[in-house]
C-alpha cells in the first residue's frame, strides 16, 4: 500500500536570511528585528545613519522571531 501521508517537513532549510530591497544584499535573522520610531528618533537616524544613535524610549521593535512566529501560526506552517 503506498504511504498517503504528506511530507510535514519543510524542504526549506536553509535560513532565515533578510533580503534588502535591492534583492542583493543579505543577512543572517539573529537579532534583527523591525522598528518604528518617533520624529525625535528619526532625527537621530539621520544625523549619524546609524540606528544605535536612536535611543531606546524612542523607538518600538518587532523581532524577527516574533514575525516568524506569527506566519507560522496563521499559516499553519514550520518555518
Amino acid at each position: 500500500m503506498p504511504d498517503t501521508q504528506e511530507e510535514t517537513t519543510s524542504p526549506y532549510t536553509n535560513g532565515p536570511y533578510m533580503v534588502l530591497s535591492d534583492s542583493s544584499t543579505f543577512d543572517g535573522l539573529d537579532g534583527c528585528f523591525i522598528a518604528y520610531i518617533t520624529d525625535a528618533g528619526q532625527e537621530e537616524l539621520e544625523a549619524c545613519s546609524d540606528f544605535n544613535a536612536v535611543e531606546a524610549d524612542e523607538f518600538e521593535i518587532i523581532t524577527m522571531d516574533e514575525l516568524l512566529d506569527a506566519y507560522n501560526k496563521v499559516h499553519g506552517t514550520d518555518l
